[in-house]
């Protein structure tokens, strides 16, 4: 993923359970991203490429771990990971008109969420003031019910075990331990629950904390070892599989670039 190189500037926003990009971007290069997301043009229709099928539409659904493609054509394009238990997954499931290759795509709120997307890139506010002009559009309120959604609290324990402290590789048999599961029966339960496998999911948070981190002024070499990479090589290629592009890519763009740290609240 390629940010424009010209004086528009990007937004990246930092939610604790949520990321958002809004900017002008390239050829998305083959990604996995590690959270369910939501493509949405402002400037008209993207092509998304899933294996050899190819969709073009203004509005996408991706489950998490799905590899694919995508071409926004030099156009601007929001891309909102959305939380890791799947409740803003179910809030956009029946907005779409159609799947196909589990791809989601045209959402019927897609007029309102652009011009809610439009306002956010527009007025280049913080993360509280986007968040609240995007809630009930990308992310469900929190009074919002949803039959099919039953929370596991296991799942939601493991979730604060890694995010407390990302850098440690703790096995799966030793959160298994905290929630009186096995290892592996806790993997197949996470999977259910997220898309996407333990250590997958650790990694991905990661890669939140060294954003946020250089967000707060540190140097990427420092944030990622905070964060638990191993080196710098390991760095680059968790961005690159989970986000399509180098993490050199955005500490060269960094003057058309804002990030913005908030809460999901």
């Amino acid at each position: 993923m390629a940010i424009s190189a010209d004086n528009e500037l990007s937004s990246l926003f930092l939610w604790p359970l949520r990321t958002l990009f809004v900017g002008r971007i390239g050829r998305l290069s083959s990604l996995s991203p590690g959270a369910h997301a939501v493509l949405v043009g402002l400037d008209g229709d993207m092509d998304l490429i899933v294996g050899d099928h190819q969709f073009c539409a203004r509005s996408f659904l991706v489950p998490a771990g799905l590899r694919f493609t995508g071409d926004a054509h030099g156009g601007r394009i929001a891309c909102c990971f959305l939380d890791p238990l799947g409740r803003d997954f179910l809030f956009h499931q029946p907005l779409m008109k159609h799947c196909e290759e589990g791809v989601y795509f045209h959402s019927r709120r897609q007029a309102e969420q652009v011009a809610a997307l439009e306002s956010v890139y527009s007025q280049g506010g913080d993360a509280t003031q986007a968040y609240q002009l995007l809630l009930d559009l990308l992310f469900p309120s929190i009074s919002e019910k949803f039959n099919d959604f039953k929370v596991d609290e296991r799942i939601v324990k493991i979730i604060e075990v890694i995010r407390t402290d990302p850098s440690e590789n703790i096995s799966n048999d030793e959160l298994g331990a905290v929630v009186g599961l096995s290892g592996a029966r806790l993997q197949r339960l996470f999977k259910e629950a997220t898309g996407i496998p333990i250590r997958r999911y650790r990694l991905w948070h990661r890669l939140f904390v060294t954003s946020s981190m250089m967000a707060m002024g540190s140097t990427l070499t420092d944030a990622a070892l905070a964060a638990g990479f191993s080196d710098s090589s390991h760095l680059n290629h968790v961005f690159k599989d989970m986000l399509g592009m180098k993490p050199s890519s955005v500490l060269r763009q960094t003057r058309q670039m804002k990030i913005f740290m908030g809460s999901d609240s």
